[in-house]
């Protein structure tokens, strides 16, 4: 399958590259849904790529923010302590 951007500019679509079919040719258009979430439209590239197995939805992996209390020195005096 070849996959092929254009633009719709009202009355009929416009492709943005050079493309050697024969007149008549049958073709499909795929129209993404829009969207404003370009999380979701980078999660799905990612997918189509090949890059990742799975869209997990942000529901199924929130989890209750619930900070803890540290004594002693700060976290990062530790962290640069430990890398010495």
């Amino acid at each position: 399958m070849l996959r092929v951007k254009g633009i719709y500019d009202g009355e009929k679509v416009k492709l943005l590259e050079p493309v050697s079919l024969p007149p008549d040719t049958s073709v499909e258009v795929l129209i993404p849904e829009e969207t404003d979430d370009q999380e979701e439209i980078y999660w799905q590239r990612l997918y189509e790529l090949g890059l990742i197995k799975e869209i997990r939805s942000a529901a199924k992996e929130a989890r209750p923010f619930a900070p803890i209390q540290v004594t002693g020195e700060p976290v990062s005096q530790t962290i640069i302590r430990e890398r010495r």
